[in-house]
C-alpha cells in the first residue's frame, strides 16, 4: 500500500495528501526509510539547512498506529544545521501513532510561516494557528497549555525558549516528557517558525493478522517480564549502563582530560533513584516503561537523567552535585536543548578557557551556578548571539586551536561516553552519517557484562577488535529497520527485549505478506547506504576521532594505554558494507541494493 505523505506550504498555509510511490514502501517500509529516501530525492543538494526551501519531516512506521505496544514513538527528519547532512532525531510517547491514526505516515513541511504558528491536525483537517502566545512558554507548559485548549486527546510535540532563541542544538519535545534526540531538528522547526504541532488521531487501525500480532507482543512481554536486564532499565533506564561503562573507564572527566569521574558515588544509578519519588512516564501500553520522572510535592515532574547527562554534565563538565545534575538536566528538556549538546559545548568553553582560547572566565571547570546560568541563558534571545548556542562544530573554528580537543565529529557533538575505553563505540562515532552520536546505531552492548546471545559474532571486551564492524553493522541495520517499522528502538536496543525474528513477524502480521529475516537486513542496510550516499556527496569529514580520543591515551584505568584501532576496524567495516576503500558505496552495491544513484 502507497504511504501518504500530509505535505504543509508554511508559505502559503496549503496543505495537501500525497500518496508516494508504491516502490519507496517496498524497498524502505516508512518511517526513517520513507524520510530517508525523500531526502535524498527531493532535497537538492544546494538547499542550506535554515533556508524555508528545506524540508522537515515527521515519520512513522507500518507499526505505529495499530494497538501494539511500543509504536508510538517517531523519527524527525531533516538537513541538519550541525553537520549539513541528513538529522534524524527520535522519540518515544504517543505522537506517532495519533499521526498514523489521523491517516498519515509522514508529515512533510516546507517554506516559513510568516508568524509563529501552531499546526493542528485533526484526522483529515490541518490548520495553521497563531502561537504568539506560546512562545515564552517551555516545552512542558507548551504541551500542557494545548492539550487544555485543544483536548487531553491530542499529542502535542513542540519546541522550547531555546529553539525561539535560535540554539543550533536545540530539540523537539513530544508531550513534554519524549526529548527528539539527537540534535538539531528543533533549529529546523524554529526556522520555519513553528512552536508546536498537536495531532489527533483516530480509532487504531487494525493488524492484517491481530492474533499473530498480539502472540508475538505476549511472548516479548513474557521475556520482558523475567529478563535482569530489563529491571534494570525499567528501575535507571540507560544510567542502568554507567556501572559498567565506569568498570571499563567510559566515564571520564573534564572534556577527557581525566581518566577517572571523581565524583562518581554522589552519580551512581542507586543514588540518583533515590533522590525523591519518581513516577514511570513510559510510552502508551509499553511493557517496558523506561522513562521515569521525580515528582514534586505540588505534582510537577523533574525530569529523571540518562547516561548522557551523568558522562556530560558530571564527567565533561565536572558537575559533583546531584541536585545540580538534575535540575539541568531537568533545564535542557523543558527548555528544548539537547542534553549531549549541550555538555559538549559546555565542557568544550570551559577547556577553551582553562587553555586562555576564551579570556571571559564564565565557566570554571565543576561551578554549577556557572553551569546553570549558562543553561538558563540559551533559553533567552539575546542581543549578540551566546557562542555557546552555536554548537562545538563551530565552536571550534572560532577558538583557533581547539580542534583537537573539540568533542565532535563532522559537527555532531559527541556524548560524554569516551570512545577510547569501547571500541565499538569509537567506530559507531567516527562512522554515523549523521555525525558523532553513538544512539544512531545504539551500541550499548559493550555496557553489558553479558551482551545477548543472538548478537553476531562471539563477544569480545570492549578494548578488542575482533568482531566489532560485525556488531556494529548488526546494529545499524536492526535499528534503521527498528524506526522503519516504528517500533521502539529503546525496548528493542537498549533493553535488547525484541529479536530481529520478532520484528519480522510483527511486520508480517500488521502488513498481512511476508517479511524475512533477509529483507528485513536488507531494508537496514538499504536505509545505511542511502544515509551514507547523501553524506558522500555532501563532502563530510573523515571518518575519524579528534585528535584527543584518537591519539592521546588515559592515564589509568582499564582502559589505560589503549586507542581505538580505527585504522585496522575501518577496512573490514567497509568492506563488510560493500562500499569502496574510502567508505564510498560502490556501484554495485547501490545497484545491488536498488538505489538509484541520480
Amino acid at each position: 500500500m502507497p504511504l501518504r505523505a500530509l505535505q504543509v506550504s508554511l508559505d502559503t498555509g496549503q496543505s495537501i495528501p500525497e500518496e508516494l510511490p508504491t516502490i519507496v514502501e517496498q524497498q524502505y517500509l516508512g518511517g526513517r526509510g520513507a524520510a530517508t529516501w525523500m531526502l535524498a530525492n527531493r532535497l537538492p543538494a544546494a538547499i542550506g539547512p535554515l533556508a524555508p526551501a528545506n524540508l522537515l519531516i515527521f515519520s512513522a512506521g507500518p507499526l505505529c498506529g495499530i494497538g501494539l505496544p511500543a509504536t508510538g514513538g517517531f523519527v524527525v527528519s531533516t538537513r541538519s544545521p550541525l553537520t549539513g547532512l541528513i538529522a534524524h532525531s527520535w522519540a518515544q510517547g504517543r505522537w506517532g501513532g495519533a499521526l498514523r491514526r489521523a491517516g498519515y505516515d509522514m508529515l512533510v513541511l516546507k517554506g516559513q510561516s510568516a508568524e509563529w504558528c501552531i499546526l493542528q491536525i485533526d484526522g483529515a483537517r490541518a490548520q495553521i494557528l497563531p502561537a504568539d502566545d506560546l512562545l515564552g512558554l517551555d516545552t512542558v507548559a507548551t504541551a500542557r497549555v494545548l492539550q487544555d485548549r485543544l483536548g487531553p486527546e491530542y499529542s502535542v510535540l513542540c519546541i522550547g525558549p531555546a529553539g525561539v532563541a535560535g540554539v543550533a542544538y536545540s530539540s523537539i519535545v513530544a508531550d513534554g516528557s519524549f526529548m527528539a534526540e539527537p540534535a538539531g531538528t528543533g533549529a529546523v522547526m524554529a526556522g520555519k517558525r513553528i512552536k508546536a504541532i498537536a495531532v489527533r488521531g483516530g480509532t487504531p487501525m487494525a493488524p492484517a493478522d491481530a492474533r499473530r500480532a498480539e502472540a508475538v507482543a505476549a511472548s516479548i512481554a513474557r521475556r520482558i517480564a523475567t529478563s535482569e536486564l530489563a529491571s534494570g532499565i525499567r528501575q535507571f533506564g540507560s544510567l542502568f549502563y554507567s556501572e559498567h561503562a565506569n568498570e571499563w573507564g567510559a566515564l571520564t572527566g573534564r572534556n577527557g582530560q581525566d581518566a577517572r569521574l571523581a565524583q562518581l558515588q554522589s552519580f551512581s544509578r542507586e543514588a540518583l533513584a533515590q533522590r525523591g519519588k519518581r513516577e514511570p512516564r513510559g510510552c502508551e501500553g509499553c511493557p517496558l516503561p523506561c522513562h521515569t520522572s521525580y515528582v514534586k510535592r505540588n505534582g510537577e515532574p523533574v525530569a529523571y537523567p540518562e547516561l548522557e547527562a551523568l558522562s556530560g554534565f558530571g564527567g565533561q563538565c565536572g558537575i559533583s552535585n546531584p541536585d545540580s545534575l538534575i535540575f539541568a538536566n531537568d533545564q535542557c528538556l523543558r527548555l528544548g536543548l539537547d542534553v549531549a549538546a549541550t555538555c559538549a559545548a559546555l565542557g568544550f568553553m570551559m577547556e577553551c578557557q582553562q587553555e586562555g582560547l576564551n579570556r571571559s572566565g564564565t565557566l570554571p571547570w565543576g561551578d554549577d551556578d556557572a553551569v546553570l546560568a549558562a543553561i538558563a541563558r540559551l533559553g533567552q534571545k539575546q542581543e549578540k548571539r551566546d557562542v555557546l548556542s552555536l554548537g562545538v562544530g563551530e565552536m571550534k573554528e572560532i577558538f583557533w586551536g581547539s580542534e583537537a580537543f573539540a568533542p565532535q565529529i563532522k559537527g555532531m557533538a559527541m556524548p560524554g561516553i569516551d570512545p577510547r575505553a569501547m571500541h565499538e563505540i569509537a567506530l559507531a562515532l567516527a562512522t554515523a552519517p549523521i555525525g558523532g552520536d553513538y544512539r544512531y546505531a545504539m551500541v550499548y552492548e559493550e555496557m553489558l557484562a553479558e551482551p545477548p546471545p543472538w548478537l553476531p559474532d562471539e563477544p569480545s571486551h570492549p578494548q578488542a577488535i575482533k568482531g566489532k564492524a560485525t556488531r556494529l553493522i548488526w546494529h545499524e541495520r536492526f535499528a534503521a529497520a527498528l524506526d522503519a517499522a516504528g517500533l521502539c528502538r529503546r525496548l528493542a536496543l537498549l533493553a535488547y527485549q525484541v529479536m530481529p525474528a520478532e520484528l519480522t513477524e510483527l511486520l508480517s502480521a500488521a502488513l498481512g505478506r511476508t517479511i524475512s529475516g533477509g529483507e528485513l537486513a536488507r531494508l537496514g542496510e538499504r536505509i545505511i547506504t542511502t544515509e551514507r550516499l547523501v553524506a558522500c556527496r555532501a563532502d563530510a569529514a573523515p571518518d575519524a576521532l579528534p585528535l584527543r580520543w584518537s591519539e592521546s591515551d588515559l592515564s589509568e584505568g582499564r582502559a589505560a594505554g589503549h586507542l581505538p584501532a580505527l585504522d585496522d576496524m575501518l577496512p573490514e567495516y567497509y568492506r563488510r558494507h560493500g562500499w569502496n576503500a574510502t567508505g564510498d558505496p560502490t556501484p554495485e552495491r547501490l545497484a545491488e541494493l536498488g538505489i538509484i544513484a541520480e
